[in-house]
């Protein structure tokens, strides 16, 4: 499990260093001194640096990646929160642009609160504009485009560094550097597919806090731009191509995004009618998923179904034969949406039909297997791991279709159940099926999974995998209802931010004979 700083500890260190670098600001005020002293931009630059590096890492950490149905409720809370932001910048705008103030050491003083409060607040209001612009690029977006962000990510923080440094280490890398990234940025800035995903009656809400936002970043740059009224003042957008690079990353992405919204309009209702459909579909296809499982001192059953589309191609089932005999099974079917979940549904339909005349594992295999090849999706198959137990004879049979291997655990020994045959669906007969059987005297924990498991990355491109899931299983097998969780938080904290691009299914299986 990978190592996490609590998000609370940047917050707080991120405060301590704003009031440490507001209390410098203010003592540089008061005795009328300037940031000419290497000492005093030093403190500068590390107070400033510190609280803008903490910050970022605070609302980076909290702030969630964005599906589907959170992309309003994300640009209403941006509104929120750039209102909040945007108060005090507006009001300091005012006040630096029409002088309200005369030159008294006094007003000297209030100004520099003021610049000082704002440029906290400013400052805040970039960050969670990029973040936010982060999340939308990312919003379902191929891992290349992924790697191009975390990139872009790296490239601002060199930029930061070069730009906190420059007084004191001039270098030309520092413009060959902004030009690459700009060049970057012009590539992703092209990625908004999360627009095609707001209905109708939310569009023009967007569109219109879209607007707002570009008004603030225009004020905000404006600010930065109006901050030589102080001695104490240091960042301005002249000298500062992160200052630039950053505005007009936020600036050009949601004005882009804001004309893509409106010329979309049109297009939106036919788009809200297909939705509207496939929530149907959804509502159809979870009828289809055991909504109660046993759970019983006999008999546990913990189960975990993300769908990364709208309708997903995942299934599994638990089907009572008699007093005696139990039959589980999952299974993946190739590909998404409709197609994918109509297929599901024939083969839950196609497995509870055939449990009733037999329960002969190789025959209700090879009758699916007919059935998904009759119908001639050949670009179609299924993956599936089916097994029947029976506590009379203390006997699990098993198949294994081409699927992920489900991990055994029994006394001492863990087994990974990988006999069986290929995928159904691919050939009109299956080559060399085998069914399996398994003497379990005890009890049993068994722990099946999709391949969306261990094809989930993280931000540098590594999966998941299978030792990951091994290693969890071996130390937690006991504790089936647990398990689960715990493998859900470990997923998450391994790829972060990323976005998995395939249908997510978790089974465990606790027997017990009592």
């Amino acid at each position: 499990m990978s190592f996490r700083i609590d998000p609370k500890i940047y917050l707080i260190f991120g405060s301590i260093s704003w009031v440490l670098f507001v209390f410098f600001q203010f003592a540089i005020s008061y005795f009328n001194q300037s940031l000419d002293s290497i000492t005093n931009i030093t403190l500068y630059l590390f107070f400033f640096g510190s609280f803008s590096f903490s910050f970022f890492r605070y609302y980076d950490l909290t702030i969630s990646k964005i599906g589907r149905e959170d992309i309003y409720i994300t640009f209403f809370r941006l509104f929120i929160f750039s209102i909040k932001c945007l108060l005090p910048v507006a009001l300091s705008y005012i006040i630096l642009l029409f002088g309200f103030f005369d030159n008294s050491t006094f007003n000297i003083f209030i100004y520099s609160v003021l610049y000082n409060l704002t440029l906290g607040s400013s400052t805040i209001f970039c960050i969670i504009c990029f973040l936010i612009s982060k999340r939308l690029i990312s919003f379902e977006s191929p891992v290349t485009m992924q790697r191009l962000m975390l990139t872009l990510n790296y490239g601002f923080v060199l930029m930061y560094i070069f730009d906190l440094a420059f007084n004191f280490f001039p270098s030309p890398i520092y413009q060959y550097i902004f030009l690459g990234l700009y060049i970057l940025v012009g590539v992703l800035f092209f990625n908004q597919k999360w627009v095609a995903y707001i209905p109708f009656n939310q569009k023009w809400k967007t569109i219109l806090i879209s607007v707002f936002i570009i008004l603030g970043n225009i004020l905000v740059f404006q600010f930065f731009n109006l901050n030589n009224f102080d001695s104490s003042s240091y960042y301005n957008v002249k000298s500062s191509l992160f200052l630039i690079l950053f505005f007009s990353f936020n600036f050009t992405y949601f004005s882009i995004s804001t004309l893509i919204n409106v010329f979309s309009l049109p297009t939106t209702p036919v788009f809200d009618n297909i939705q509207n459909e496939r929530i149907i579909a959804r509502k159809v296809q979870e009828n289809l998923i055991p909504n109660s499982l046993p759970n019983s001192k006999k008999l546990k059953i913990f189960s975990y179904y993300k769908p990364h589309f709208t309708l997903g191609g995942d299934y599994f089932d638990h089907i009572p034969i008699n007093e005696n005999k139990f039959l589980v099974c999952i299974a993946d079917v190739s590909g998404k949406g409709i197609p994918a979940a109509l297929m599901m549904s024939n083969v839950q339909a196609s497995i509870r039909t055939m449990i009733r005349n037999t329960e002969d594992l190789k025959k209700i295999v090879e009758e699916l297997n007919y059935q998904i090849n009759l119908r001639g999706l050949s670009e179609r198959f299924v993956s599936m791991f089916i097994c029947i137990y029976d506590f009379k004879s203390k006997t699990l049979e098993y198949i294994n279709c081409g699927h992920p291997h489900p991990l055994l655990a029994h006394g001492d020994d863990i087994l990974s159940l990988d006999r069986g045959s290929t995928v159904l669906g691919m050939f009109s007969n299956l080559p060399k099926i085998k069914t399996t059987k398994i003497k379990i005297s005890k009890g049993f924990d068994l722990f099946s999974y999709t391949d969306g498991l261990i094809e989930i990355q993280n931000g540098y491109g590594d999966f998941y995998g299978t030792s990951k899931i091994k290693k969890l299983f071996e130390g937690n097998r006991n504790d089936p209802e647990n398990f689960i969780e715990l493998v859900k938080t470990d997923l998450d904290e391994f790829k972060g931010n990323n976005i998995s691009y395939d249908d997510t299914t978790l089974l465990m299986i606790s027997v017990r004979n009592v």
